[in-house]
């Protein structure tokens, strides 16, 4: 393939394309799973096409159904500067959607929870600034960042709307490929302590998958038969002594069905579903302990001591993952695609039962029962 059709990336940019954190992506890389090399400085380099093949690989495309295969930016902006701002959120491998009434802006963040709301805010533009105000303090839009185009100084925007941490500022006029590098550097934004950084991959339709689960009414609910049979016959069928049925809060892994195990949740950093919910088939960990991504995980270093993980994920009726059906074993094994179509069935059974348990819960609601 010719340099110019696949072109050199940072990991920073890999981080972006693969919906993770840059130490995610740094590890996986290391790893191997990215091919890629050391410049003359130190610094790792990879092409475009290895960076999309894990995506592939990690099952980051959804069906196009869906529509959740790129993070949607919410462009608010003059109708004349729209369809360039719109063009440059396409070439930032954005979904774009665009607005130049404040009203209907705030209307469509709502329903489209963008990962980036991009805002053309000029000087005495008291409405925009009144809606950029509402829109950084939503608690349902605390995942968005904001990119804003204006003529005034950092000083003056943050005068108007405080602490500038969730916004990337450029100055107007904004060309398309400044534009584009600044939706992809708000992307890219995290905390500056490594620490506060998740160490697991995270979706970045997040705060909608959150709301899935909340919708369930599963979590924390007590046991129930058609779930624990789930459980139970998957670790027949996969031969293992220990099976689970996750649900992904935003601090725990929380086991709504559980057979061979007496915990009831754990941290959700711990969880290896949080790779599962990334992609729609299986995913596989044959040996924890010398994975990388893994090996100092309590999980594994401590009881019940996992080596083997499979799991596919969950999902409600509209597509959003709420967790896991997983197998695992204390012993390392390698899972034959007979198997794994086996564990696909069982996650999609489950995954009816709780679409069947959402629509009973969300009707006796409806009808104030």
């Amino acid at each position: 393939m010719a340099t110019e059709d696949d072109p050199i990336l940072t990991t920073r940019d890999a981080a972006i394309i693969l919906g993770v954190s840059v130490k995610t992506a740094q590890t996986w890389i290391e790893q191997g799973q990215i091919e890629s090399w050391k410049t003359p400085g130190g610094h790792r380099r990879v092409r475009a096409s290895a960076v999309n093949a894990l995506r592939e690989q990690l099952g980051n495309r959804r069906h196009t159904s869906i529509n959740t295969e790129s993070a949607v930016a919410l462009v608010i902006a003059s109708d004349a500067a729209l369809p360039a701002y719109l063009e440059a959120a396409a070439a930032a491998g954005l979904r774009g959607i665009g607005q130049s009434d404040p009203l209907n802006a705030m209307l469509d963040a709502g329903i489209a929870m963008p990962a980036v709301i991009a805002v053309e805010l000029m000087r005495a533009d008291w409405e925009r600034l009144s809606m950029c105000r509402r829109l950084l303090q939503s608690r349902d839009l605390a995942h968005a960042r904001m990119l804003v185009v204006t003529d005034m100084s950092a000083a003056q925007v943050e005068a108007d709307l405080g602490v500038l941490s969730r916004v990337t500022l450029l100055q107007a006029p904004a060309d398309k490929p400044a534009f584009a590098a600044a939706l992809a550097s708000c992307l890219a934004l995290a905390p500056s302590d490594d620490r506060d950084a998740p160490a697991y991959p995270v979706a970045a339709n997040e705060a909608a998958r959150l709301r899935a689960v909340e919708r369930t009414g599963l979590v924390d609910s007590v046991n129930d038969p058609e779930f624990d049979e789930v459980v139970q016959l998957t670790a027949e069928t996969l031969r293992v002594p220990i099976s689970l049925m996750t649900l992904l809060t935003p601090e725990r892994q929380w086991f709504k069905a559980r057979w061979g195990l007496n915990a009831h949740e754990t941290p959700r950093p711990w969880a290896f579903c949080n790779f599962t919910i990334m992609q729609n088939d299986v995913f596989v960990v044959e040996d924890a302990s010398v994975d990388p991504r893994f090996d100092a995980n309590p999980l594994v270093t401590d009881e019940p001591r996992i080596r083997f993980y499979a799991g596919a994920p969950l999902r409600d009726a509209e597509g959003n993952a709420l967790g896991a059906l997983c197998g695992i074993d204390r012993q390392p094994r390698m899972m034959d695609a007979t198997l794994k179509r086996r564990l696909v069935n069982l996650a999609a059974l489950a995954s009816d039962r709780i679409a069947l348990v959402t629509r009973k819960r969300l009707d006796r609601w409806n009808r104030g029962a």
